[in-house]
C-alpha cells in the first residue's frame, strides 16, 4: 500500500513517536473553527451552520490566502451528489451574512470572478497534540501556525487547486470526512530502531480500531427504538430557482411526512410546522432547532430532460453532522406517480433506519387534479403564514381548486374555514355575516359528504355551530370528535382551545393550546392566545410576564404591544398602559395626528382620555367601512368607562350581526361592570351562554 493512499491517521502515526490524540482548529478575529467538533463559535459561542457550508467554509479557510475554484469546491464539499455552481454562490452569501465584517468593514471571503474565492483574512491554526510520556503519564502541548505569514498570496491558483486534488484523493481512499481531508500531518522526528516496533504495534491497535467503529457505527445504524425520537421534514429547495414548483417542494415533503408517520415513537412535525422553512437559504440545523427536533431531513431536487432528481440528508440537529444520504431519479411526466415513487425511494431507506419495515403508503391528497393541488398548496401558505390581508386571495385559490376538482375535500374544508375567517378582516365582497355563513356551511357539508372522517372538518363545523348556529353543546361535539379522528389536528385544538375558554374552562383551554404549541412550536399565533387566555382568567401577572417575553424575543411583532397596553389598563397601571399603547400605534404606523389625538385626550384626562378617543376613532371608522367587529369593540370601551347604556347599545347591535366576539361576553375582562346588570344577564341568555 503506498502511503498516497493510506490514511491520513496513519501518516500521522508513522510522523511521531509517542502521539496519541491530536486536535486542531483555526482562529480569525473573534471566531474559531474546530474542525474536529465540525463547530464554528464567535466569542465561545457556537454558530449555527448546515453541515455543507460548514465543509466549505473549512476548505476556505484551511486554504487561506489562495483562490479555490468552484470546480474544486465541488468536488470536495459535494463529493456525493450532483449539484450546480449556484449552490456553492448561495451558500458563500450565506457565510458572508453569518460572518459579517471584521473591525475595519472588510468581507472574510473574497469573490474572483468567474474562477472561486478566496479566504482573505489572517488565520491561525492551532494544533492541540496529547503525548505519553516516559512515565505513563499524558500531557499536551499547543501549538500554533500563521497560515496568512507563511503563504504566499501571489501564489499561482493551480498550485492551490493542486494540493486540495491531493488531499481529496486521499481523503477519499481513506473513506474520511472533511477533518480529514484537510489534516496536516505533525513535523517529523528522527528515526531510530525502536520506531519499526511501534508503528507494528500502532497498526495493529489501528486496524483493530477499525474494526470495532466499524462495529459500533452497523450497531447505531438503527435508532434505538426505546428512545423517543422526532424529525422535521423540510421543504425542498430547487436548485434551479427558475424550475420552482409547489407540488415538488410541498407535495413530496407532505408524502413524506405521512410515510414517516407511520413509525411508532417517532414524532413527525406536520407540513403546517415546516412548511415556513421554504426559503432557498434556509439553515437546516437551525430550523431544527427551532422546532425541537432530533433530526431533520433537508432535500433539493433539479429538473432536466424530463427527470427529477431529488438529494436528500438526514441530518443529526444535536451534532450538525449528515448521517445518511437518499437519492432519486424520476421522470417527471405524471407528477403524482413521481412524487410517490421518490418518497419510496427515499422514505423506506428512513423507515428502515427507524426500526421499521418498509411500505407503500402514500398521501392521501384527495385529488387527482394537479393545478387543483398546486391551489391548494397556495392557500393553505397563507393560512400558515397567519396573513390576514390574504385570506380574500386563498378564498380565490380554493374556490378555482373546486372548480377544478368539485370532489376535492380538502379544499372544500379550507374554502369554508376562509369564509369564517373572512369576519376579521371585512371585506365587501361578502355583504353580510349571513352570505358567508351559507358559503361555509355549503362548502363543509359538501367536504364531510366526501369525507365524514375528515378531523378537520368536523373542527370547522365546530366553529360554525358555536359562532353563527349558538349551538355550543354541538360544537363541543364536533371539536372532541376532530380531535379523536386526528389528535394531532393543529386546527382541532386551537378551535377547541378558544371554544373553552369561551365557556370559563380556562385550565382546559390552556391544556388544549399547549397540545398546539407542541405540534406546532414556531406558530406565534399559538403563543399570542395562550396569554389570551391569561388575561380573560383575569390572571393578569401571568398574562403580563407572557406578552412581556414574546415582546423581547420579537420586538417586531405587533400583537404583543397590543395585548401589553390591553393588560397592564387591566391591571390598573395606567402609566404603563399608555406608554405601550402608544408604542403600540407607531408600531402598527397609525397617522402622526391621530396619535397626537391621543396624546392630548391622555394628558387631558388620563386613561379614561384615551378610551374616549378610540371610541370616537371606531364610531368614525364603522360609518366608512361597516366593520361591524367594531361594534363589540365599542361596547367593550364604553362598558370600561361605565357608560352602561352605550355598552349594551352596541352590544345588542353586535347581536343583530351574529358576531362570534359574543362567545367571550362572560369572561371578558372589559365587560366586568355590566356582570349583575338585568340585561346582562338577559343577553347571555340570548347568546345561548345559559
Amino acid at each position: 500500500m503506498s502511503l498516497e493512499n493510506s490514511p491520513s491517521f496513519l501518516l500521522n502515526f508513522s510522523e511521531c513517536e509517542m502521539s496519541v490524540e491530536e486536535k486542531h482548529s483555526y482562529r480569525f478575529k473573534s471566531f474559531r473553527l474546530d474542525v474536529g467538533e465540525r463547530q464554528l463559535l464567535h466569542n465561545g459561542d457556537i454558530v449555527a451552520l448546515t453541515p455543507k457550508a460548514f465543509d466549505l467554509l473549512a476548505v476556505l479557510v484551511e486554504h487561506n490566502g489562495h483562490l479555490v475554484e468552484k470546480n474544486d469546491l465541488l468536488r470536495i464539499v459535494w463529493a456525493d451528489s450532483f449539484v450546480e455552481e449556484a449552490n456553492i454562490a448561495r451558500i458563500v452569501h450565506t457565510l458572508r451574512k453569518t460572518l459579517g465584517e471584521d473591525e475595519n468593514g472588510n468581507k472574510f471571503i473574497e469573490t474572483v470572478a468567474k474562477k472561486g474565492y478566496r479566504f482573505v483574512t489572517e488565520v491561525e491554526k492551532v494544533r492541540e497534540v496529547a503525548r505519553d510520556s516516559e512515565n505513563g503519564n499524558q500531557h499536551s502541548s499547543i501549538i500554533t501556525e500563521n497560515f496568512f505569514e507563511k503563504r504566499n498570496v501571489s501564489e499561482p491558483a493551480a498550485t492551490a487547486a493542486g494540493s486540495i486534488a491531493a488531499k481529496n484523493r486521499l481523503a477519499a481512499a481513506a473513506g474520511s470526512d472533511l477533518s480529514q481531508k484537510i489534516a496536516v500531518p505533525l513535523v517529523s522526528k528522527p528515526k531510530h530502531m525502536g520506531r519499526i516496533i511501534l508503528i507494528t504495534i500502532g497498526f495493529l491497535t489501528i486496524i483493530s480500531l477499525i474494526f470495532l467503529l466499524a462495529f459500533n457505527r452497523q450497531s447505531a445504524s438503527v435508532v434505538n427504538l426505546n428512545a423517543p425520537k422526532s424529525i422535521a421534514v423540510l421543504p425542498l429547495k430547487p436548485i434551479n430557482t427558475n424550475d420552482r414548483d409547489l407540488i415538488y417542494e410541498l407535495g413530496i415533503a407532505e408524502s413524506l411526512i405521512f410515510k414517516l408517520g407511520s413509525v411508532k415513537g417517532l414524532t413527525v412535525r406536520p407540513l403546517s410546522a415546516t412548511r415556513k422553512y421554504s426559503d432557498i437559504e434556509q439553515d437546516a440545523i437551525a430550523a431544527g432547532r427551532e422546532q425541537q427536533v432530533d433530526y431533520v431531513l433537508a432535500s433539493n431536487y433539479q429538473i432536466a430532460e424530463g427527470k427529477i432528481r431529488v438529494t436528500a440528508q438526514l441530518i443529526n440537529v444535536q451534532t450538525g453532522s449528515v448521517e445518511e444520504f437518499f437519492k432519486s431519479e424520476k421522470d417527471t411526466a405524471n407528477k403524482f406517480s413521481m412524487q410517490d415513487a421518490v418518497v419510496n425511494d427515499i422514505g423506506n431507506p428512513l423507515l428502515s433506519r427507524f426500526g421499521n419495515s418498509e411500505n407503500n403508503l402514500t398521501a392521501k391528497r384527495g385529488t387527482t387534479n394537479e393545478e387543483a393541488y398546486r391551489l391548494y398548496l397556495k392557500a393553505e401558505y397563507i393560512f400558515e403564514e397567519f396573513n390576514e390581508a390574504e385570506i380574500g386571495k386563498a378564498i380565490e385559490y380554493l374556490e378555482q381548486a373546486v372548480k377544478f376538482d368539485p370532489n376535492y375535500a380538502a379544499a372544500h374544508i379550507d374554502l369554508a374555514y376562509a369564509y369564517q375567517c373572512y369576519q376579521f378582516t371585512w371585506s365587501k365582497n361578502i355583504p353580510s355575516e349571513h352570505e358567508y355563513y351559507l358559503k361555509s356551511k355549503e362548502a363543509i357539508e359538501k367536504a364531510l359528504a366526501l369525507d365524514e372522517n375528515a378531523a378537520d372538518a368536523h373542527a370547522v363545523l365546530g366553529l360554525i355551530k358555536s359562532g353563527y348556529e349558538r349551538d355550543f353543546a354541538g360544537a363541543e361535539k364536533e371539536y372532541q370528535r376532530a380531535i379523536n379522528l386526528n389528535p394531532n389536528s393543529g386546527m382541532a385544538h386551537g378551535l377547541y382551545a378558544y371554544y373553552l375558554a369561551n365557556a370559563g374552562r380556562f385550565d382546559e383551554a390552556l391544556d388544549e393550546r399547549k397540545k398546539a404549541i407542541e405540534l406546532f412550536p414556531t406558530y406565534v399565533v399559538h403563543y399570542i392566545t395562550y396569554g389570551m387566555i391569561l388575561y380573560d382568567a383575569h390572571r393578569f401577572t401571568e398574562a403580563y410576564a407572557h406578552f412581556k417575553k414574546l415582546h423581547e424575543k420579537d420586538e417586531n411583532s405587533n400583537l404583543p404591544y397590543n395585548w401589553l397596553w390591553i393588560v397592564c389598563a387591566a391591571q390598573g397601571n395606567e402609566p404603563e398602559a399608555y406608554e405601550w399603547f402608544i408604542k403600540f400605534q407607531t408600531q402598527i404606523k397609525t397617522d402622526p395626528e391621530t396619535i397626537r389625538l391621543y396624546q392630548t385626550a391622555y394628558q387631558k384626562s388620563g386613561w379614561k382620555g384615551i378610551l374616549r378617543e378610540l371610541i370616537r376613532q371606531d364610531e368614525k371608522e364603522l360609518t366608512k367601512d361597516n366593520n361591524p367587529d367594531l361594534l363589540y369593540e365599542i361596547a367593550c370601551f364604553n362598558a370600561k368607562l361605565g357608560n352602561k347604556d352605550q355598552a349594551f347599545e352596541y352590544l345588542d347591535k353586535a347581536y343583530e350581526r351574529r358576531r362570534t366576539s359574543l362567545d367571550a361576553i362572560n369572561i371578558d375582562p372589559f365587560l366586568d361592570s355590566l356582570h349583575g346588570d338585568p340585561r346582562f344577564d338577559e343577553l347571555v341568555h340570548r347568546v345561548g351562554l345559559k
